[in-house]
């Protein structure tokens, strides 16, 4: 037989890399009708189940994006004769979540079983370490966005570094143009009483997923689409929908997927969602209408996002009735703590106290109704 390795089998190892998006890709991506962009999910969520053989897990917050999301891993895995892996459904209770997604998470856990009864559908609860009175005192409010927080805090600790040329409106390209960065609108954050920050997310929702990735060595596979923000589009450019490479890989296979598209995919397959939402309906503007009109922009009557209670991100973009002023009359007990409350300390800052987080100073220092 030769030498001694010759007969021995060899064994093949692919290695998988982030697949870049262009411009042009992307565009043609984002335009896909509904049903292709359906398929193209598909691929992607296989690719990634199969680069970590199964070991994935679905992050299932409850609500609209990642129930679709779950169907979808549900239907990929049904598409097997016999489903060689588990949908894993992991969803972090932060002990901010409106009571109706708390109740929908088991009852949506339930329902694929039923729907899927093919598949072995596995759903995991975690808590973070720290609540959220303990972390607001620590590392401060999450106001605006996750890019704007994060300027205010870096540059609040370098006021010499970029970002607060960025927040002051000095930052310049290369070609001495002023950067497309510049956010000076919101340098007044600089001097507010209060301590802003975009760490509650990191401290509540993924370092509890960061730890159970590493007891289970499971992969995560999320919702997130790239029209939500500036950051997540340019990470979506940069990586493509499965994001191999760096130090916690991460599958996003509606990555090119929008909203219209999410509510649309509920009511074309009739998939269940957290009541929080109220009914999903179409208008032309003026009125509303039965959601199976095709030809008009579908929108919830309730809630249109479903993140943490208490969470300032996005809310200056809202009109009215805006989360806060819809909490007063849906949730009066939950709004009652994140209104309330509230003290300065030795140092002049404002904080949380045992009576509620306070938001009322903070909200009333960006503008935005409660």
């Amino acid at each position: 037989m030769g030498r001694a390795g010759k007969d021995r089998e060899v064994e093949r190892i692919v290695v998988y890399l982030n697949d870049p998006i262009s411009a042009d890709r992307a565009k043609s991506l984002l335009s896909l009708p509904l049903e292709e962009k359906e398929l193209v999910s598909y691929e992607k969520i296989d690719q990634w189940y199969t680069a970590w053989g199964g070991k994935c897990y679905v992050s299932f917050s409850g609500g609209k994006d990642s129930t679709v999301l779950a169907y979808l891993a549900a239907r990929y895995l049904v598409s097997y004769k016999n489903p060689p892996w588990a949908l894993n459904l992991v969803f972090v209770n932060t002990g901010l979540e409106y009571p109706e997604i708390q109740r929908f998470v088991n009852e949506y856990a339930d329902w694929l079983r039923r729907e899927f009864p093919h598949i072995t559908v596995n759903l995991v609860r975690l808590r973070p370490k720290m609540n959220i009175r303990q972390v607001v005192t620590k590392y401060g409010y999450s106001i605006v966005s996750k890019e704007v927080a994060e300027y205010v805090r870096d540059a609040r600790r370098n006021p010499s570094g970029l970002r607060m040329k960025r927040l002051r409106g000095e930052a310049v390209r290369k070609d001495g143009q002023p950067s497309v960065y510049n956010c000076e609108k919101w340098e007044y954050l600089l001097y507010a009483p209060f301590i802003i920050s975009s760490t509650c997310c990191a401290i509540m929702k993924k370092s509890p997923l960061k730890t159970y990735a590493h007891k289970t060595g499971q992969q995560a596979t999320t919702a997130t689409m790239a029209e939500e923000s500036r950051l997540r589009m340019t990470h979506w450019l940069r990586t493509g929908c499965n994001a191999f490479e760096g130090k916690r890989p991460i599958g996003k296979p509606m990555s090119f997927w929008t909203e219209q598209d999410v509510l649309r995919f509920i009511v074309d397959q009739n998939i269940p969602y957290a009541s929080v939402y109220g009914d999903i309906v179409a208008s032309d503007g003026e009125n509303d209408y039965d959601a199976t009109l095709v030809d008009c922009k579908l929108h919830c009557t309730g809630c249109q996002r479903t993140g943490c209670m208490f969470c300032g991100f996005g809310a200056h973009l809202e009109k009215s009735p805006n989360r806060f002023e819809r909490m007063k009359l849906t949730h009066p007990k939950h709004y009652a703590f994140c209104i309330g409350g509230g003290a300065f300390d030795t140092d002049g800052l404002w904080k949380p106290t045992k009576d509620g987080l306070g938001y009322a100073r903070v909200l009333d220092y960006i503008g935005v109704r409660y």
